[in-house]
């Protein structure tokens, strides 16, 4: 008995409601009013003609001619179908003021189509979703656009629809021709290619408490496929549902009471996550890195999974890639840093210049010291060469001679002695010729005792 009772209760509601077909049903069942009441009466007319005619009852005048000619006669049974037309027709009149009225559709030609579609199935409006928008002629009015179904719905390849139906989501609706039915609204639809946003500048604060200004701040990203779903030729545009019911109803509703664009508040989250990565570097590591590219270390922070899992769970989104043009610096941190970069490069002129005259005096010290080393060769070979010649005076005066020479040059300037251009033969002959100078006399001294 309950299973009877559903199917009936299913059934009655179908009549009342249902699309396509059941609105075909309606139509018949509406006729069949019409045409069982012009029978009605006509038969109620047939049953009156012998009275009306003869002023008596009696069953000779109820032949099946009588009842031919009182049914026929004159059409008069047409007026019976007037009643329920005219109610019929003040009836979609009055729907269709209702419908203008409670929707604000100012169109009465296309809220009258949107009655005809909705009571009796046929001349359905249709719309197109093409690059994550309705496709719609200027000045269009397009019943599935301001009410909804019914009507059909097709939604080109790239693009994804949420559908909600009262108080709720109904269907995530992808590629492909759909019915949608009465009641039910176009709620909110995606563009499931890959979106570019950019922002001019941001400005963040770094480690070191320094604000910064990161120009050109770019990124792309997509709305979440999902983990086990992969882009394929088959089907070039996955999509998760879970992803396109939080793209809707997890946004942020600004100051004046309107939910914010998805693509705007996702390209919001990014720019928040780039300010927290530059909180946590110093100044010198972004403008001046020693081991990493601070756009790759950017690129890395975003690979982790808690970045992504953050923009997933929150937004529905899925980052593709991310990074930003140049930074600037406050001037007065650029006058400090270049008074260090000037300060620093003095310092490494001087530690220079330095380590040249050290090196330059070492030179010197080291010729100084070859020359030295020759002048002995050469009197050591002067000295074997005129041993025979020169007797043992002459030969110790010459070696006094160049151990005073010798002496002379280790405290002299820089560079090599003056003997140390002459010939072995100039300086035998000029020793030979060395006439040493007497010995001092030794000079008395007072006797203390006198006075």
């Amino acid at each position: 008995m309950k299973r009877f009772f559903w199917r009936f209760d299913n059934f009655i509601q179908k009549i009342l409601e249902g699309d396509e077909g059941w609105g075909f049903v309606r139509l018949l069942g509406a006729l069949g009013l019409v045409l069982a009441i012009m029978i009605g009466g006509g038969f109620l007319q047939w049953l009156n003609l012998p009275l009306l005619l003869h002023g008596e009852f009696s069953p000779a005048h109820y032949s099946f001619n009588t009842f031919l000619d009182g049914f026929f006669s004159l059409l008069s049974i047409a007026r019976y179908a007037i009643p329920p037309l005219a109610a019929i027709v003040f009836a979609i009149l009055g729907g269709t003021i209702y419908v203008q009225d409670i929707f604000e559709f100012h169109n009465f030609r296309a809220s009258f189509n949107y009655m005809i579609a909705s009571l009796f199935g046929f001349g359905y409006p249709t719309l197109t979703i093409r690059n994550g928008v309705k496709d719609l002629k200027p000045d269009e009015k397009n019943t599935m656009d301001k009410i909804g179904g019914p009507g059909y719905l097709t939604i080109k390849m790239g693009n994804v629809v949420l559908m909600e139906r009262g108080i709720g989501p109904t269907r995530v609706l992808g590629a492909g021709k759909y019915f949608i039915r009465r009641f039910e609204a176009i709620r909110y639809i995606l563009d499931l290619r890959e979106i570019y946003r950019s922002r001019s500048e941001m400005v963040a604060t770094t480690k070191d408490g320094i604000d910064v200004t990161l120009r050109n701040v770019e990124a792309t990203f997509r709305l979440d496929t999902g983990k086990q779903q992969q882009r394929t030729e088959v089907e070039p545009y996955p999509f998760s549902v879970r992803a396109v019911r939080t793209a809707f109803y997890d946004r942020a509703v600004g100051k004046d009471g309107v939910l914010g664009d998805w693509a705007d508040a996702t390209m919001g989250a990014i720019s928040g996550r780039v300010g927290g990565w530059v909180a946590r570097q110093r100044l010198d590591k972004l403008t001046a890195p020693a081991d990493e590219d601070p756009r790759a270390a950017l690129r890395a922070e975003f690979a982790q999974r808690d970045a992504r899992n953050q923009l997933r769970n929150n937004l529905g989104a899925e980052l593709v890639w991310v990074n930003f043009g140049h930074l600037d610096t406050p001037n007065t941190v650029d006058n400090q840093r270049f008074e260090t970069w000037q300060s620093y490069w003095r310092t490494q002129i001087a530690i220079t210049n330095a380590q040249g005259e050290s090196l330059g005096l070492a030179y010197q010290d080291i010729a100084r010291a070859e020359g030295q080393a020759e002048i002995l060769t050469m009197i050591s070979r002067a000295l074997q060469e005129s041993s025979t010649a020169l007797n043992t005076q002459q030969l110790a005066d010459l070696v006094l001679l160049r151990i005073s020479t010798v002496i002379e040059a280790m405290s002299a300037s820089p560079g090599l002695s003056q003997w140390a251009n002459h010939s072995r033969e100039e300086i035998t002959d000029r020793a030979i010729q060395w006439t040493p100078p007497p010995p001092a006399q030794p000079t008395e001294l007072p006797d203390q005792n006198q006075p």
